[in-house]
Formats: C-alpha cells, structure tokens, sequence
C-alpha cells in the first residue's frame, strides 16, 4: 500500500471527508484530493503537514512498524530526514537571493553599459559635425531623436574604434560585453577586430621573413 493509499485510508477510517482534511490544511479540496491521488510527489513536509491533520504518526502514513525495536531507529531516521529538509530549504533560499542579487548586478552594468555607449555615439556625431549635440541631448542620453542615416552610422562607427580618440578604450570595453546589440556598431566593432588580427597576423609574417634574412645574410 502507498502512501497517497494510506492517506486515503485512515481519512475514510477516522470518517473524514476531503474537506475536512483540506480545511485542517488551509488547502482547496481539489489540491488536498490531489495528493490522494497521486498527482504529485508529495514531501516529507507534506507527510508531517497531513499527519498531523489525520492525528496520526508519520510511521502510519508511509506504511513503517512502530515497534518499540524500531521507534528509535525511525525517530532518529525523521530526524536526520527533518533536518536535511531544514538544510535543503535553507540551501534553495540562498540560491534565490544569490540569483537575486546577480540580475540586480547585471542590470546595474547593463545601464551603466548602456549609457557609456550613448554618450560615446554623442561625442561621435559632436566630433565628426553631424549634428548641433547641446547639453541637453547629454542629459537626456538619447541620439534616436537625429535620425541618423546607415552611413552615417558607420561614419560613427569607423570613429568610435578609431585608434586614439576619447572614448576608444571605453568603447572596446563595451563592445565586448555584449550588453550592445546595434547592428551598426557591432559592424564597426567586428571591422576593427579583423584589421586587427590581421595587423597582428602580418606583423608576425614581417617579422618571421626578416628573422629568415638575418640567418642568410649570417650564412
């Protein structure tokens, strides 16, 4: 006999009905009729919870002997099985938090990403005298309002991973986090990783054939 059986049995034995159960419960008869029926798995805290509405032991409602040989060997078992439940459920609350605590960060760098990359698109279009940037369009960390065409956008682009110019270390930096998702400027950020890697991969050519000269020139 299972437990949800069990359940099932000492209820109608004790002439209770479902309700009767599910109000000693705090519970809707559909979700106490629900463990009766084995829809769900039930918990050790649901087996403590119900006992103590049927006023039985835990031992009646999984189905153990409560022999006076066994009643100490099973208290000790529900006692290591009641804190390992303490400790599971403390263990899921601080995996809440924790997780809590990581998208409260991740949307702080988020914002703060978000708008080093609008002051930096700013500065561009002030630079490169593609639009009248006031102190207001600063405060209000928005350039939608110009309405900037595609090449204008890869002008700011080209400009903002230009080698040199203000904000060039803050603008990798962003790039790389992936916070920015602009098409254009992933555009411009992937052009400037290629010539990149391939000043870098040239480099090491230029450098591989003159160490070849030297050798022979040694010969």
């Amino acid at each position: 006999m299972d437990v949800s059986n069990n359940i099932r049995s000492i209820r109608e034995k004790k002439g209770l009905t479902q309700v009767d159960i599910a109000n000693r419960l705090g519970t809707e008869r559909s979700n106490y009729a629900r463990l009766e029926n084995r829809d769900v798995n039930l918990t050790l805290k649901q087996i403590q919870e119900i006992a103590e509405a049927l006023e039985v032991s835990v031992y009646e409602i999984i189905g153990m002997p409560q022999t006076d040989d066994l009643r100490g060997e099973q208290t000790e078992i529900l006692q290591r099985l009641e804190e390992k439940l303490k400790m599971t459920e403390e263990a899921l609350k601080d995996k809440k938090r924790n997780i809590k605590l990581y998208k409260t960060f991740i949307e702080w760098t988020r914002d703060k990403f978000v708008t080093q990359f609008t002051l930096a698109v700013l500065h561009a279009i002030k630079e490169l005298n593609l639009r009248e940037i006031t102190f207001e369009d600063y405060e209000e960390l928005g350039f939608t309002k110009f309405n900037l065409t595609e090449e204008e956008l890869k002008q700011i682009g080209e400009y903002m991973f230009k080698y040199g110019t203000t904000d060039y270390m803050v603008t990798n930096f962003v790039a790389s986090s992936g916070f920015i998702t602009e098409k254009w400027f992933i555009d411009a950020y992937n052009r400037k990783s290629k010539e990149q890697i391939e000043k870098k991969v040239f480099a090491e050519v230029k450098k591989w054939v003159n160490g070849v000269f030297e050798f022979l020139e040694e010969e």
